[in-house]
């Protein structure tokens, strides 16, 4: 399932249509001229032409270059392998064996258009505000008539410009990646962090009563303000909060429009982080090394490893366990063959209900030692952020809030009962994407954007159980 086998299905009914339209004048061609013959001779491609394998390689190189901590370096070659053998067969195998009764160059060619065409298909189909006609459909056949038309035209006229055009094309979109990849890096490589011994070093900030904490992320959870906005009334469940002691903070915003992007700076508590968000969320992050100094036990529960990226994992105690390094490879191509790099793939093996189980098992707990407990959840989640709403995108997404109260309250339930003196943080991450296009508001016009499409996106909800002990200090604490 996917794009791409959505567009083939399509397709190849619309070629069907045309194969039998085209079957019936040939045998009508034969019928009449009795000196056609088959071409009956096998026709091989020069060896030049494996040039021509830059062009539907070119995007599987972009996904490798954007997605390169997700691969070890047997991964990387999985996934140029596996392309690589889809496309030569495709471009030449096949083409080989039809030369008998058509044309190699036809054939070759073809090949090229579709495998550069089902490799490219995340990319096509990525910005529907893009879309010719506005139609997903159209701009990939567009696509695939396109980049055939153009092939064979230039290969026709002159093999040698051909072979040095697709070549350009490779290296070009080869560096713009690796120049956009770097320059990300390098914007905050030069940046020092002495923050942790500056703040060990000061006495006064040693932490004197070692409270639990319990960090409860759940994905996409709107504020109070924003779900009235949408037109849903969710004043039921922060009355349940307030009835067990929870203080709501109103007005509070992310620092990053995604999962990682948002919970890497809570952790690391920095705006500007010098490396990647996923270096943080593995346990290397400011706050869980001055915790770990001061005797706490940190430990982090996630429902899927993609959080984690190809970095040492310094929680104590953490779920999954795989490296993600060494499933990147069949997730990568995943997302490659189905034509669409979606936020939810990494979920497709794990199953939530072990997730929610390991939740309850730790906040049912004991603990020993002081500990942190962090997880993050997948509820209510956001649109499928395409860039365009799919039809009940608001609905699909109150049905999932309803289900996000529910485990919230049997979390609370479960804290209270056993750490009532514990401090409990329930936040979200960042918005749930459902306002104009439910995806990105890159190229819109500023007059047009509202605040609650800010909210939408950045607005994050925040509800926090201070111990009896500190709420006398609540209101004196600065939270942003």
């Amino acid at each position: 399932k996917g794009l791409t086998s959505e567009f083939l299905f399509r397709g190849s009914k619309l070629i069907g249509l045309i194969f039998i339209f085209l079957s019936i004048i040939f045998l009508s061609y034969w019928f009449f001229d009795k000196n056609f013959k088959f071409k009956k001779k096998i026709s091989y491609p020069e060896i030049k032409d494996f040039i021509l394998l830059c062009l539907p390689m070119s995007p599987i190189v972009g996904y490798i270059i954007l997605n390169r901590e997700y691969l070890n370096n047997f991964g990387l070659i999985y996934v140029i392998l596996v392309p690589l053998v889809f496309i030569i067969i495709l471009c030449f195998i096949i083409p080989i064996l039809m030369s008998y009764i058509a044309s190699l160059k036809m054939l070759m060619i073809s090949g090229l258009a579709i495998s550069f065409t089902v490799l490219s298909m995340s990319v096509i189909t990525e910005n529907p505000q893009n879309h010719i006609f506005n139609s997903k459909f159209i701009t990939q056949g567009s696509c695939l008539i396109i980049t055939f038309i153009t092939v064979y035209l230039i290969y026709s006229f002159n093999k040698t410009i051909a072979y040095t055009a697709v070549v350009v094309f490779f290296l070009s979109g080869v560096t713009q990646k690796t120049f956009n990849v770097v320059f990300s890096k390098n914007l905050t490589a030069n940046q020092t962090d002495n923050r942790l011994d500056i703040f060990l070093d000061n006495k006064n900030n040693k932490i004197i009563k070692k409270k639990n904490i319990y960090i409860l992320v759940y994905e996409s959870y709107a504020n109070l303000e924003t779900l009235k906005y949408y037109g849903f009334d969710n004043s039921e469940q922060i009355k349940f909060l307030e009835n067990n002691d929870f203080k709501i903070y109103r007005g509070i915003y992310s620092n990053g429009a995604s999962s990682v992007s948002s919970t890497s700076r809570i952790l690391e508590l920095k705006e500007q982080l010098p490396k990647y968000g996923r270096y943080y969320i593995s346990g290397n992050s400011l706050s869980l090394k001055i915790l770990q100094a001061n005797g706490y036990k940190n430990i982090g529960l996630f429902s899927s490893p993609y959080f984690f990226g190809p970095y040492p994992k310094t929680w104590d105690e953490y779920y999954p366990k795989e490296d993600i390094t060494k499933i990147g490879s069949n997730i990568i191509l995943k997302a490659i063959f189905e034509g669409q790099f979606r936020f939810d793939i990494f979920d497709d093996n794990y199953d939530y209900d072990k997730y929610l189980n390991l939740k309850e098992k730790y906040l049912t707990l004991k603990p020993k030692q002081p500990t942190l407990f962090y997880t993050h959840n997948l509820l209510p989640g956001h649109s499928q952020n395409s860039g365009k709403c799919i039809p009940n995108e608001k609905k699909n997404y109150f049905k999932r809030v309803k289900k996000a109260n529910n485990e919230m309250k049997d979390d609370i339930k479960n804290l209270k009962n056993n750490d009532p003196d514990a401090i409990i943080i329930l936040v979200s991450d960042h918005g749930p994407y459902l306002t104009k296009n439910c995806g990105q508001l890159l190229g819109m016009n500023k007059s047009s954007i509202n605040k609650y499409d800010i909210q939408d996106r950045y607005g994050v909800f925040l509800a926090i159980s201070w111990p009896k002990g500190m709420k006398n200090h609540v209101n004196n604490i600065e939270i942003s």
